[in-house]
């Protein structure tokens, strides 16, 4: 994991490369329309990138609503189930602590929910379509 690198975005190119992994993970692989996936909120969001050595592998967003909200979490195919999640997660439970959020929450598709729960999430409430996908909420208290 040393070559592991994950911080916000910095700057447009950065930005496009996010938006690149999330047409290939969302729009190709899970067939979210393009229009769903980009909703016109990137501009109120911190966006987050994973690098593995040079090369973006994964992204993040985060949106303040009722709670801080996670949102288009990804790491691309070829990538997963080699860590990179868990520690996307770390840093972005990190990083909201850091803010002195009182709530994280995030609609989990049906199939990884117990991806988040070991990351320390609950679920709350029915499960509900999203992009024509099944999806609970979760979140998790951290305020200290």
């Amino acid at each position: 994991m040393d070559d592991l690198e994950i911080r916000l975005v910095k700057n447009k190119n950065e930005l496009e490369q996010v938006n690149k992994i999330r047409n290939r993970v969302f729009v190709k692989e899970q067939n979210v329309s393009r229009d769903l996936e980009f909703d016109g909120l990137d501009s109120e969001a911190e966006h987050v990138i994973v690098f593995f050595g040079a090369k973006p592998i994964g992204c993040a967003r985060i949106r303040i609503n009722k709670c801080a909200k996670l949102e288009r979490i990804a790491i691309l195919k070829e990538y997963r189930l080699k860590g990179f999640g868990k520690q996307l997660m770390g840093y972005l439970i990190n990083y909201c602590k850091s803010k002195k959020y009182n709530e994280i929450c995030l609609h989990s598709q049906t199939y990884i929910i117990d991806f988040y729960k070991k990351c320390g999430f609950k679920t709350r409430g029915e499960t509900f379509l999203e992009a024509d996908i099944e999806h609970v909420e979760m979140y998790m208290n951290i305020r200290s």
